[in-house]
């Protein structure tokens, strides 16, 4: 991976022209795993809370001062190129750049939100937690499952197709931050959509915190406000809103749909935080960040691996006799494959293909630190594809999940698009006074 020369961002509004980090070749963005990285995000929150992190942000991420409560607001989807555009006509992310710091992370790679926002929960990079997208393979109990709704890949509840073999902690490899903040003495708490707030996943990824479950974005943003000012000692409230992703996916991140959602969002968060009690303000870190950005595509260009049939009749054969399906996601696919042999000959036919693709053995991705550093959890790999296909741009998946093909924005690649995301930190009560 060699360094090429680092683009400066343009359009931004911020005090500060930021480098870009990671590292970038050929139109490809490595993650800044050892800098600028989503992955450093709940390190930096446990650090500023008293705990000991082995891994977070540079210190110039986060604003001076000592805090006694942090809030981490997760908008998915919302890419760092969309916040340069929105930046200056949405008041949060204006009075928020120009109060506290504003700068570019990479997400992880895969930039999926079961990679990344994992990372979120754990602090561990995707080679430690070996969660490595939305559809993992779980060869042990001959299938491959759908991770974060818990269910096998024709829909069925994960817990019954196993007979209760799997449960949530099995899909992935790391403690919770909640768990190690808790024990500091640190009230967590995680606010989402009511549809994400409970399962087998987040029971697991979010043990130690109290979960609530909200039915609307103003419910969501009076529950961070009520959890904040609740609690005597030291507070972490985690927050997370899908619709903006949804927007990406249907229409697209420069649609109409996409700037509402956003500016929606920021307009319904802003008026909560400018009421939270200014005593309880004055000792809060606020954090707005994504999981990852969004890559427009064409979804008549998108590829469809059933097609080539020396790529599809060489996958391995699940126990029953099944192929096993691609795992990962439309732009982060792993191709499990019959035998040594078949790697190179479906290497060779997709490096030949009419689409432009990064195409790595799993061994190659693996000895990259592709999905991070430290020391690589037994799932990573037994999850990782022999093959993993990463096109430049353009979704590749196939037939039987012909859905995915038919989304206008995509993540989980690397592009600039879907791995450069906003980091907005801000001591909340002096954005309260300036804003």
């Amino acid at each position: 991976m060699a360094d090429s020369s680092n683009e400066s961002t343009s359009g931004r509004r911020g005090p500060v022209e930021e480098a870009l980090p990671g590292t970038r070749r050929d139109g490809y963005v490595f993650p800044d795993y050892d800098g600028y990285c989503f992955a450093g995000i709940p390190g930096t929150v446990e650090a500023t809370l008293g705990v000991d992190a082995d891994r977070r942000l540079p210190d110039d991420a986060v604003p001076d001062g000592e805090f006694s409560n942090v809030v981490v607001l997760l908008v998915d989807g919302f890419g760092w190129d969309r916040f340069t555009s929105l930046e200056g006509s949405v008041p949060l992310l204006d009075s928020l750049s120009s109060v506290g710091r504003a700068r570019p992370l990479t997400s992880v790679y895969p930039s999926e939100t079961a990679a990344a926002i994992t990372t979120m929960h754990t602090g561990a990079t995707p080679s430690e937690h070996g969660l490595l997208g939305w559809n993992v393979l779980l060869r042990e109990h001959g299938l491959t499952c759908e991770s974060l709704p818990f269910l096998d890949r024709d829909g069925t509840d994960l817990t019954a197709a196993t007979d209760g073999a799997v449960e949530g902690a099995d899909l992935f490899d790391a403690e919770p931050v909640y768990e190690r903040l808790d024990d500091a003495g640190v009230a967590c708490h995680a606010v989402q959509p009511t549809a994400v707030a409970e399962g087998p996943y987040s029971t697991a990824a979010m043990s130690g915190a109290t979960r609530t479950g909200c039915e609307s974005l103003p419910e969501l943003a009076l529950t961070v406000r009520r959890r904040l000012e609740a609690d005597d000692d030291s507070t972490y409230v985690y927050a997370y809103w899908p619709a903006v992703d949804a927007a990406a996916h249907a229409e697209g991140t420069t649609s109409e749909r996409y700037d509402a959602e956003v500016e929606g969002a920021c307009a319904t968060l802003e008026r909560e935080l400018a009421r939270v009690d200014s005593a309880v303000a004055e000792e809060t870190l606020l954090v707005v960040t994504a999981d990852h950005g969004h890559f427009d595509t064409d979804p008549t260009e998108a590829v469809d691996l059933s097609t080539y049939p020396e790529v599809w009749d060489r996958r391995e054969r699940h126990p029953s006799g099944e192929p096993v399906r691609p795992t990962g996601g439309p732009r982060n696919v792993h191709l499990h494959l019959r035998d040594g042999a078949s790697v190179q000959v479906v290497r060779d036919r997709l490096e030949a293909a009419d689409f432009d693709a990064r195409v790595l053995t799993g061994t190659e991705a693996l000895e990259a630190r592709l999905f991070g550093p430290g020391e690589p959890s037994p799932l990573l790999r037994e999850r990782v594809g022999d093959l993993v296909v990463i096109a430049r741009d353009r979704s590749v998946w196939f037939g039987r999940e012909d859905r995915k093909l038919s989304f206008i924005g995509t993540h989980g690649g690397q592009s600039p698009a879907e791995q450069y995301v906003p980091f907005l930190a801000a001591d909340l009560g002096e954005w309260q006074r300036e804003r």
